[in-house]
């Protein structure tokens, strides 16, 4: 009776323990993102202002 308790214990632990590692690992991917995108966003503007520029 005890080593069943202690296996569903032990499983429970199992899955909250990847479920954290699945949402450690989201999280890591939406701020690489973010990141990525507002690289992206600057270079774009930087582009723009030297077009002007070099119309002048």
């Amino acid at each position: 009776m005890n080593s069943s308790i202690l296996n569903t214990i032990l499983l429970q632990t199992q899955v909250v323990t990847e479920q954290a590692s699945t949402h450690k690992f989201e999280v890591t991917v939406a701020v690489i993102s973010i990141i990525f995108i507002g690289i992206v966003g600057y270079l774009i503007s930087i582009d723009r202002k030297l077009s002007k520029l070099e119309k002048k």
